[in-house]
């Protein structure tokens, strides 16, 4: 397969309009990106914290918050149960117990970071289980104990102020008994003497406090972890502002820079070319372009010096055959006896040969620049080439003037390259101006 050959002149490349202006595509395209790029970094980066934040954090909080409250409410329960020995406290308890070990399995879940502290919990919560079996089996339907009469006056005062909040019509009287019943049950103990009361209620006061403490702990470390993020987020945002601020300033030159350059690359030789062809115009062939690249724009540039160049050439060799034509017409035109005159569109005379002098009165060097009305001898010829120059009369015309009755005159228009009139051309036969007439003679006197 023959190689395809290149179009002469073609300059691909870097150099082109096309590729320039892909190529300042291209360029702020890539000033774009990094604005782009960096704001969709620091956008991720808050809504990261942001969605840690609510979506872990305060969650932690709410569950710590949420087992610290269930299991308080389990031990109440318990207390009640306590006091009165009713299994549905117990259940109750229980079930709170259960709901805090749900509470911690969701924990684990939201952040694996405090799982170890959800385990914790969670391991108490089994231990309360197994207290609370204990406790049902030490105060069960069977079981003969005694309840000191100290306990006994606590759980009489207690329901007194429960009977008192639920009978009162005054939200005061009614929140302030409900507080005193609940100091109360903070009172309440296992009522089991002996060592096995002791240590049953040492570990029932052990495990709240652990389940408790822990709780607290999930709760510091989320709020703790909360605020970090907050701030984190506030500096990512007041980074972000100042680092897209500069690059956007840096953009906005670069992209001036671009504008700035692309059309002065492309104005500048627009107008050196206008301008060249604009002295060609007016008949300056020698304008030429000065060329600095390789574009489209310079590659016009060089064809349009080479077709001036071609212009001038032929205008050049046109000169040079018009002007070897006019001097074989000279030549020829002065061998032979018939009179030749050529008249400009004023009319002024531009050339006569020698067999005319006689009608021009005058040596034929003399002649020519001056107009047609300066010679007499020519007067016969005003009128046709008047008629001849305005374009009323035919291409040639041929015939016998009245001023020169023995000679043939022929005149043809002469016409530029553009068919505008620019001349007359005037073939005399017989050149010679007519004799003058003889007076006649007068008779013999009489």
């Amino acid at each position: 397969m023959l190689p395809t050959r290149r179009r002469a002149g073609a300059q691909p490349g870097p150099g082109r309009i096309q590729t320039r202006i892909m190529l300042a595509m291209l360029l702020s395209s890539a000033l774009v990106a990094p604005v782009i790029i960096l704001s969709l970094f620091y956008i991720s980066q808050i809504n990261h914290l942001l969605d840690r934040i609510v979506n872990v954090d305060v969650e932690l909080i709410r569950l710590a918050d949420d087992v610290t409250v269930t299991f308080l409410d389990a031990r109440r329960s318990e207390k009640n149960f306590l006091l009165y020995r009713d299994t549905a406290y117990l259940a109750a308890a229980r079930t709170g117990a259960y709901r805090v070990d749900t509470i911690c399995t969701r924990g684990r879940a939201i952040d694996s970071d405090v799982s170890p502290l959800f385990d914790s919990i969670s391991q108490d919560i089994g231990r309360y289980r197994r207290q609370l079996d204990t406790l049902a089996a030490l105060l069960g339907p069977g079981a003969n104990i005694a309840y000191p009469q100290a306990l006994l006056r606590l759980r009489n005062e207690h329901q007194r102020l429960l009977d008192l909040a639920e009978a009162t019509t005054d939200s005061l009287r009614r929140d302030s008994a409900l507080a005193a019943a609940e100091r109360l049950s903070a009172e309440r103990e296992l009522p089991v003497t002996g060592l096995i009361g002791r240590v049953l209620n040492e570990q029932l006061r052990a495990t709240e406090t652990r389940v408790t403490f822990h709780a607290a702990a999930i709760g510091t470390y989320a709020a703790t972890r909360t605020g970090e993020s907050r701030d984190r987020a506030q500096q990512l945002s007041v980074w972000g502002q100042r680092n897209i601020a500069t690059v956007l300033l840096l953009v906005l030159v670069a992209l001036v820079w671009v504008v700035v350059s692309m059309p002065r690359g492309l104005v500048l030789p627009l107008k050196r070319i206008a301008n060249a062809l604009g002295r060609a115009e007016r008949g300056d062939l020698s304008a030429r372009i000065k060329v600095r690249g390789r574009d489209e724009l310079d590659q016009l540039a060089r064809q349009l010096n080479r077709v001036f160049t071609r212009i001038r050439e032929n205008d050049d060799r046109k000169t040079s055959y018009i002007q070897l034509l006019e001097q074989r017409f000279r030549l020829l035109a002065a061998d032979i006896a018939e009179g030749v005159l050529v008249f400009d569109r004023t009319p002024n005379l531009v050339y006569a040969n020698a067999a005319v002098e006689s009608l021009l009165g005058r040596p034929v060097s003399e002649a020519r620049g001056h107009a047609l009305a300066e010679f007499p001898g020519l007067a016969f010829l005003a009128d046709p080439v008047e008629d001849t120059l305005s374009g009323s009369s035919a291409h040639q015309e041929c015939g016998i003037l009245p001023g020169l009755p023995s000679s043939a005159v022929c005149i043809e228009v002469l016409r530029d390259n553009t068919g505008a009139v620019a001349g007359a051309l005037v073939v005399i036969t017989n050149p010679q101006p007519p004799a003058p007439e003889e007076p006649a003679e007068s008779g013999p006197a009489s």
